[in-house]
Formats: C-alpha cells, sequence, structure tokens
C-alpha cells in the first residue's frame, strides 16, 4: 500500500511539473503562435488519473492548447448532444470549450468614406433654388461595442457603432438663370454618426465568412455656405441609417478581420441662410443632405479583457 500510494504521489509530481513546464513554454512562444507550436510539438494532450465515483483513476484527456470538446471526444459542442459533457467523468466543458454562445467583443474601425453633400432649399434674395452637390472622398475612422450570439452557421452580432469623418469640402449651385453664376463655398465638417447595427455572419469555411445587416441611429456635421451674397452657419443633424455587407476572415479563435461596404445616409436638414453685411437680414434657406458609399477595414476582438485560459 505505502509503495502505491508513493507511486500515485510520484506521478502527480511529475504531472504537476509537465504542466508547469508547459506553463512556461506558452510565456515563451508568441501570443497567437503558442497553439500551432505546441501542435507542432505533438503535446497538446495528455492524460491526467483523476478519479470519481464510479470509475477509479480513469484516465481522460487534459487540452493544453484551447481545444474544444469536440475536438477531443467526437462530439458537436459542450451541452449538445453526444458531447463529451454528457460524460461528467470527462471533465472537459470547463477546460476545453473556449466559446461562450454569447461573447462581448469590440472593433475598431477605419476606410474610405465617398461622400456627397446634395443641396436644396431657396435663396429668395435671388428668388433661385439652391441646386447641385459637393462630392469628395474622406477617411472615417471610429469603433463599435457589440455581443455576438451563436447562430445556424454563423453569428447574430448587436453592437452600438460611432464613428467620425473628415471635412467636406466644394461648390453648389446658387444663382443660375439661365445658368449659375453664382456659387456657394460649402464646408461640411466634424461629420459624426452613433448607431444601432445588427449583423448577420454566415461561415463559408472555418476561417473565412461573409455578412449582411444595417443599423439606424444619428448622425450630423457642421455647415457653412457663401456665396458672396447671402451665408448661413449651423450644426446639421438628425436620423440616420445604413446598410452594408462585407467578408470575415479569422485570425485567431478572438482576433477577427473584416472587410465592409456600408451606404450611409441622413435625413435632410435646414440651414437659415441672412444677407451679409445686412446684420443678419433672412435670405431663406440652404438644405442639405449628406451620404457615401463607404468601404471600411475593422479588427475585432472578442473578450478583449479576458485573459488566456489556465488549465
Amino acid at each position: 500500500m505505502r509503495i502505491t500510494m508513493l507511486g500515485f504521489s510520484l506521478r502527480g509530481f511529475l504531472l504537476r511539473g509537465f504542466l508547469v513546464a508547459m506553463s512556461a513554454a506558452a510565456v515563451a512562444v508568441p501570443w497567437g503562435r503558442a497553439d500551432e507550436a505546441w501542435d507542432e510539438a505533438g503535446i497538446c494532450g495528455m492524460t491526467s488519473p483523476v478519479a470519481d465515483a464510479e470509475r477509479s483513476f480513469q484516465p481522460y484527456p487534459i487540452d493544453l492548447c484551447g481545444s474544444s470538446c469536440d475536438e477531443l471526444h467526437g462530439g458537436d459542442s459542450c451541452g449538445e448532444p453526444d458531447s463529451c459533457c454528457e460524460d461528467a467523468s470527462a471533465g472537459c466543458c470547463g477546460l476545453g470549450e473556449d466559446r461562450p454562445s454569447r461573447r462581448f467583443y469590440i472593433t475598431g474601425i477605419l476606410g474610405a468614406s465617398f461622400a456627397t453633400l446634395q443641396s436644396g432649399g431657396v435663396n429668395t434674395e435671388g428668388a433661385f433654388p439652391n441646386t447641385g452637390r459637393a462630392a469628395d472622398n474622406l477617411f472615417t475612422a471610429g469603433g463599435a461595442v457589440g455581443t455576438a450570439i451563436d447562430r445556424s452557421a454563423g453569428l447574430l452580432r448587436l453592437e452600438v457603432e460611432g464613428r467620425g469623418r473628415d471635412i467636406l469640402p466644394g461648390q453648389t449651385n446658387s444663382f443660375e438663370p439661365p445658368t449659375p453664376s453664382f456659387f456657394y463655398a460649402v464646408r461640411a465638417a466634424d461629420g459624426w454618426s452613433v448607431m444601432a447595427n445588427a449583423w448577420r455572419d454566415w461561415y463559408l469555411t472555418d476561417r473565412l465568412g461573409f455578412y449582411g445587416g444595417g443599423g439606424i441611429g444619428a448622425g450630423g456635421y457642421r455647415l457653412s455656405v457663401d456665396d458672396g451674397v447671402v451665408s448661413g452657419y449651423g450644426h446639421m443633424g438628425g436620423f440616420a441609417w445604413q446598410a452594408g455587407t462585407g467578408t470575415t476572415y479569422q485570425i485567431t479563435k478572438r482576433t477577427t478581420i473584416d472587410l465592409g461596404y456600408r451606404f450611409f445616409d441622413t435625413v435632410s436638414d435646414s440651414l437659415p441662410l441672412t444677407v451679409n453685411g445686412t446684420g443678419g437680414l433672412p435670405a431663406g434657406s440652404y438644405v442639405s443632405n449628406f451620404y457615401a458609399s463607404e468601404l471600411l477595414l475593422s479588427v475585432r476582438i472578442y473578450e478583449p479583457f479576458r485573459s488566456r485560459p489556465v488549465r
């Protein structure tokens, strides 16, 4: 009996030493390469002689590389029929499954906004409508926070997104009898939007996927217009919406890159015009509508504040 107990004590000591060595190796391997390095070394799995009430020292696999239950035991996933978790002695749900059904994420976004400011309204000083549009290519950047919910063959992502846009300069038409003879110098600055989005992701392969969806919210900008006779300045803002699609590529279990397209639009808003040099004599209004086609590159990180599992 003493020899047997000594054997198990020695075996436990060696097991603990092995796990400590593997932990040190995880620190030494650069982040994002540890799993691959351990796989190549053939040391991702080992067995532990932990006993339960029914099986005396029945071994089961310990996953050192973050594999899921189905990778270890052939089941679908934790909690699903035929998964390893139907066997309580396997005990892998708390060890191997590294993807809960709901995951928090943050996203960094940057891209190009091919933006247009459409003009409208009437300049009463000349009794002519404001026409034409200003267009330019702008830089846009921002971020989003959200929750990803597991769905059949993909994810449902619900998020709140905020973005800013660069200055849009240009000119639109003022007096035009019969062709424009005056032009507004237009400047839309401090563009912003806050959106509540819903995206549906579908997996094409283990890493590659695509998605579609959209969102609603609010957007605005600081607008100044001046044709030399009348001018206006003020903050435009109101309801906004967007729709889009894109492709995703999963770099690691917790990092995904996203190349997407958006069509973004705001409702029209009206800017009062005054006659220059009169101290504010009304001269009609300048109605503007901002919209854009946008190409965005995003990096999404799931569970950003969760450390790697300790096993």
